[in-house]
């Protein structure tokens, strides 16, 4: 029997608002991939990246317009698939995940747990998107290096005192939980954390201080240590804030994780 992934969120928007925002190539990329595309309807195609080696196309399974959205992915003899179910809830709309097709074997472990921790944070972010900065523009601020590292202990170094949480306040907050701390940068930080998994190197948390920013860390398996992903979606900062916030988060993930100054 194959495992599933299941996770639900209830939004302060309508369900053809959030149908859009599931299902619409320009509203994807404002809480979810880098860039995608989208043929509508049942028997067309979704294509999402988030950058080069990290993108793929998969077809359309089920197309309910406000009721149900579903893509599948062959794995070999595996299918695996997305399905979103919409429900109205008094002018809110309950938002239900299910991915299936997961083995039982070993083998899939790490890809099943990652995608659940990603899963919990891309569903919050939707909401936070919808709920906090509709039709507002997502500018993304990422980085993605290979580090010699353990997933744990690279993102151990991101939340420490080199990089993030000077005082450790990330490190002893759970989901749902406020902090407040300064960087190693001097500047404060606090917000809210969104989803943690520290057994997968997985992280979110919102930014105040930052016109309601999220930052999603994740630790990626690498077979030379870690990849370290640093995904900050940013909304209706000015291009001259932008400019300094990306140098700002560049500077402290270089310095937290050991790598040469950019």
């Amino acid at each position: 029997m194959s495992r599933e992934i299941r996770k639900e969120v209830l939004i302060d928007a309508p369900p053809d608002v959030v149908w859009r925002a599931l299902t619409d190539a320009e509203q994807l990329t404002q809480w979810f991939p880098v860039d995608a595309r989208v043929e509508p309807g049942q028997g067309g195609s979704i294509w999402l990246s988030w950058g080069a080696g990290m993108e793929g196309t998969a077809p359309i399974t089920a197309w309910e317009p406000t009721r149900r959205f579903q893509w599948t992915e062959d794995r070999g003899p595996v299918k695996l698939a997305i399905d979103f179910h919409l429900e109205a809830r008094g002018g809110k709309t309950l938002v239900r995940l299910v991915q299936s097709g997961f083995g039982d074997g070993a083998s899939w472990d790490d890809e099943f747990h990652m995608l659940e921790g990603g899963w919990s944070y891309f569903l919050a972010h939707l909401a936070w998107y919808l709920q906090r900065h509709r039709n507002t523009r997502r500018h993304l601020i990422s980085f993605r290096e290979r580090v010699p590292l353990s997933r744990t202990e690279a993102l151990s170094r991101l939340i420490g005192p080199q990089g993030l949480f000077v005082q450790g306040a990330l490190s002893a907050a759970g989901p749902g939980e406020a902090f407040r701390d300064t960087t190693a940068t001097g500047n404060s930080i606090s917000g809210t954390v969104v989803s943690k998994s520290a057994g997968t190197g997985q992280m979110s948390l919102t930014i105040g201080e930052m016109n309601d920013a999220i930052l999603f860390l994740e630790m990626e398996p690498d077979p030379n240590g870690t990849r370290a992903g640093f995904w900050l979606s940013t909304y209706g900062l000015d291009p001259a804030r932008l400019i300094a916030t990306g140098q700002l988060y560049e500077k402290l993930y270089r310095q937290a994780l050991g790598l040469p100054a950019a």
